[in-house]
């Protein structure tokens, strides 16, 4: 992968093999190109495997990279998937480039309903949700809730890359039609919903291809921060 300045773009239990309902998570391998002002930015993968056990491992990792400044992100995170939602175990950040390196290794106890820091065993100050999830897998279950709901607007509890409660909001759109380098696709547009803030972020998920994210572009006032565009996809 190229050199590196991230974005986004993305959990451990037990899922029985052939549960209907975990047949309509779609495993896929998509591999995507970063964009900025048209240019090549760098490059992305994201991936969604099912284990032997019938848990889902995802795998989401971006470079970029922009003058002399360079960030690599990525997310990991392994979860089972029961009564339509998403059940995470256990989520891996880590971010490299220039500037501060950080990371954040938590497992989810739903036993104990505490988020816990891997490293130091301690719990995170965060109120207990039994819908709470993390950061990279809530793309997954706006993945699902999109082919399987008419809603126009979606709402997640959410554990983000700092280890901090965060709620999440979203709203449907048009399905329109994109030039991407994988080829002409058309795809729903989702925005993310946000109050009083000068950043803007948009996905695209194709529902041809199980709903899978094919674009996703960030802006700052108005301005293009990045944009991520799908190039292979299995």
């Amino acid at each position: 992968m190229k050199s590196t300045a991230v974005w986004l773009l993305t959990a451990l239990t037990f899922l029985p093999i052939g549960q209907a309902l975990a047949a309509d998570l779609k495993p896929y391998d998509a591999r995507y190109e970063v964009q900025r002002g048209g240019s090549n930015y760098g490059e992305a993968v994201r991936s969604l495997v099912r284990n032997e056990d019938g848990s889902f491992h995802l795998h989401n990792e971006t470079e970029i990279s922009f003058l002399f400044l360079s960030d690599v992100r990525r997310y990991d995170a392994q979860f089972s998937f029961e009564d339509n939602r998403v059940s995470p175990q256990e989520f891996y950040f880590k971010r490299s480039g220039t500037g501060r390196n950080k990371s954040l290794h938590v497992r989810f106890d739903n036993a104990a309903q505490q988020v816990i820091e891997v490293d130091s065993g301690a719990p995170l100050p965060i109120e207990w949700n039994p819908q709470l999830i993390d950061e990279a897998s809530m793309l997954e279950q706006l993945r699902f809730d999109l082919t399987h709901q008419d809603d126009s607007e979606f709402t997640y509890t959410i554990v983000d890359d700092k280890g901090e409660h965060d709620t999440q909001k979203f709203s449907r759109g048009e399905l329109e039609t994109l030039r991407l380098p994988y080829g002409e696709v058309e795809a729903v547009k989702v925005q993310r919903v946000r109050e009083n803030s000068r950043r803007e972020t948009l996905f695209w998920f194709a529902p041809a291809h199980d709903f899978v994210l094919v674009k996703m572009q960030q802006r700052k006032e108005g301005d293009e921060v990045a944009t991520l565009l799908l190039e292979q996809l299995n």
